[in-house]
């Protein structure tokens, strides 16, 4: 069924619940895990910061990801990461395409109608435009 999941993870409440999802997935099925960070390119849009690197930036976004690393060993889950610098959308769809991953595990964002509206979620917009299977975690 599921032999390869892609887990978007931004370190959010709701990133952090779906990896859990994934990993309950992923030790059920035997399945590998490629874990997705993508980050902004305008580093004061997320850390609130003016003067940080691109390498700053990189590596707050690997420490993020790094955070899972228990999550996935605890349970013997053998995983890939991937964090650039891009577009969420963009590069969990790519992603997803290019290694054939059988499904999609992201969070929900909990936008308001206006959010979502005025910037499209990324959850729904990997809904709509992916190639397998995706399964949103509230």
């Amino acid at each position: 069924m599921y032999r390869h999941i892609l887990l978007s993870y931004d370190g959010s409440e709701h990133a952090q619940k779906a990896a859990e999802r994934a990993a309950e997935l992923a030790s059920a099925l035997g399945a590998h895990v490629t874990i997705v960070t993508a980050y902004p390119t305008s580093p004061s849009f997320i850390i609130g910061a003016t003067s940080i690197s691109d390498e700053e930036m990189r590596a707050y976004w690997i420490a993020k990801a790094d955070e899972l690393d228990d999550v996935f060993a605890s349970r013997n889950i053998s995983i890939h990461k991937i964090v650039k610098a891009a577009d969420p959308k963009n590069l969990i769809l790519d992603t997803a395409e290019e290694l054939e991953v059988d499904v999609i595990v992201i969070g929900s964002r909990g936008l308001s109608n206006y959010a979502r509206f005025m910037l499209g979620g990324v959850s729904q917009s990997v809904t709509q435009h992916a190639h397998c299977d995706v399964i949103v975690v509230k």
